[in-house]
């Protein structure tokens, strides 16, 4: 795309913007908040975390640090139905049982670029 529209608007920010891009974020603002961990000089989170690794039926994080045990969940306005809610449920139950740190992070932190959830993290990944 960037070789192909050379002159299209907001292509030099593009240009600067694309070793940014991972392969599994499912939207901006988990985007934005891998960003502000990384900025704040937090190693890279693994995206679409899995508590066992290489089951696809294993429940999934938005992020996380494995060898940690520290599991992300960005909840954006979806997370508000009923049905979200119980899956969200379940998956938050499976992580908390594993032993997993276990942070969910809203707009209310996005508003605030993750000051506060930057801060959580590093405490979590500075635990024994």
């Amino acid at each position: 795309m960037l070789t192909r529209h050379p002159k299209l608007q907001g292509i030099v920010k593009a240009r600067a913007a694309v070793h940014l891009i991972r392969a599994g974020a499912d939207s901006a603002p988990e985007t934005f908040l891998r960003l502000a961990l990384t900025e704040a000089g937090l190693p890279e989170p693994e995206l679409q975390m899995r508590i066992v690794q290489d089951d696809p039926y294993s429940p999934a994080a938005d992020m996380g640090y494995r060898r940690q045990r520290v599991a992300i969940e960005y909840d954006g306005g979806h997370h508000l139905t009923r049905e979200q809610q119980s899956r969200d449920n379940r998956r938050d139950a499976y992580f908390h049982s594993a032993g997993w740190k276990y942070f969910k992070f809203n707009a209310d932190d996005l508003a605030q670029n993750f000051r506060r959830a930057v801060g959580q993290v590093r405490a979590a990944l500075r635990e024994p």
